[in-house]
């Protein structure tokens, strides 16, 4: 009787638990799940409860694309979900002229009573999106690479240009010391040869000989140490020239690749990389574009 009372008592805290799990925490938490369809606006921000409020659309990359154009309203479909079943899938729809194209469309919404919760706070959900340009767009402003990818590549090659300065000074290093050797040796053998002549010119009278060259090794070893660290320090220095020169051209070329930059008086320019284009900059006719994205929580 015992055993069958435990039994019934756990079946009941066991559904007590799992009603208590469906209530929602407040009038306005909703499960991710129940939301079928999300419509954000550039010029709004998202609710909030525990962390600070977003913008409903935000362009996270490539940067100097974002600052060619903004989305103004973006609609965003629920397509089901993954693994869990609050880890939604979805499908945002903008429309963007043809220069352009939707990139990954990341929903981010605020978990009610922490970053793990399955409830949301309600109005809380905005996109992060990746804005890239298509083969129109890269005709009209040139090809833009990404800031982390150009970072990365300039780091790797500063970090091959000092390993290879590094040997090079190790490489002068040395060579001075094996010239330092060479001239001590050098002055030692000049010394003797200057204390013979100098007994021969003690036992005659006869001036029509010319003095030995005495100094001629060590001034010898002197230019030839001397020549190196010259040849190499220029070498060194012009590899750096050449890339900091390499690298101004590249943001010349960027700078030159869109007429947003070389012409900013037909536009209306702003520093805010968010901020959109002036009304007379013109694009093509605008067409509806599709991106893909998963939900992160805060």
């Amino acid at each position: 009787m015992k055993g069958i009372s435990s039994t019934y008592l756990f079946l009941l805290l066991s559904l007590l638990s799992t009603v208590l799990s469906e209530t929602p925490p407040s009038k306005n938490a909703v499960r991710l799940s129940n939301v079928k369809t999300l419509t954000l606006r550039a010029d709004r921000e998202t609710s909030h409860r525990r962390v600070p409020p977003l913008p409903q659309l935000k362009c996270v990359g490539p940067k100097n694309v974002c600052k060619l154009y903004q989305i103004d309203t973006m609609r965003c479909t629920n397509q089901g979900y993954d693994y869990d079943e609050e880890d939604i899938q979805w499908s945002c729809t903008a429309n963007l002229p043809s220069e352009f194209k939707l990139g990954s469309t990341d929903v981010i919404c605020e978990g009610y009573r922490n970053a793990n919760d399955k409830w949301i706070l309600k109005g809380s959900c905005g996109v992060e999106y990746r804005l890239l340009l298509t083969e129109k767009g890269e005709e009209r402003y040139g090809r833009w690479r990404d800031e982390s990818e150009s970072n990365t590549s300039g780091l790797i090659f500063m970090i091959i240009f000092i390993a290879v300065l590094f040997f090079i000074v190790i490489a002068i290093s040395r060579g001075n010391n094996r010239g330092g050797d060479r001239g001590r040796r050098g002055n030692s053998r000049g010394g003797g040869g200057g204390g013979g002549g100098g007994g021969g010119g003690g036992g005659g009278d006869d001036d029509d000989y010319p003095p030995p060259p005495y100094d001629y090794q060590p001034q010898y070893s002197q230019r030839k140490s001397s020549s190196g660290p010259g040849f190499w320090t220029g070498l060194a220095t012009g590899g750096a020239a050449g890339y900091a020169m390499g690298r101004s051209r590249n943001r010349d070329r960027q700078t030159r690749a869109g007429p947003y930059y070389t012409r900013r008086n037909d536009y209306d320019y702003r520093d805010d990389p968010g901020s959109a284009p002036g009304p007379s900059q013109s694009f093509s006719p605008p067409r509806s574009n599709t991106g893909f994205g998963s939900t992160r929580r805060r």
